[in-house]
């Protein structure tokens, strides 16, 4: 697991630490705000609130299947499923910097993807 430095020009975008890793990752309760998330569809946007109380939580989030990217990162909320990158102000990952949806799937929990 490892946590990258997103080079950009100005000094607040350069503090980004992108979140990388090929195994399960224990989170901490986070402190999102909420003018830092994007999102791919519009259709996301009422779902978000999920999300973010699921990171104000904490938790275990899951690199995304199949996907060939270390940095894509599945998020059960209570019923969506929120596919996600996150980009960290520290290594302590206390405070998310940067917050991209890419997708958002209802949570079909008792289903199983075998790869």
């Amino acid at each position: 697991m490892g946590i990258h430095k997103k080079r950009e020009e100005s000094s607040v975008a350069a503090a980004r630490l992108l979140l990388v890793s090929t195994t399960p990752i224990d989170l901490p309760p986070a402190e999102v705000a909420e003018e830092d998330a994007t999102i791919e569809r519009e259709e996301f946007r009422p779902y978000l609130p999920e999300l973010f109380d699921a990171l104000r939580t904490g938790g275990t989030v899951t690199p995304a299947p199949i996907v060939q990217s270390d940095s894509l990162f599945v998020i059960d909320g209570k019923t969506r499923s929120f596919w996600v990158r996150l980009w960290h102000t520290d290594q302590s990952r206390i405070r998310i910097a940067r917050l991209h949806v890419l997708s958002c799937l209802p949570r079909a929990p008792g289903f199983k993807i075998n790869i």
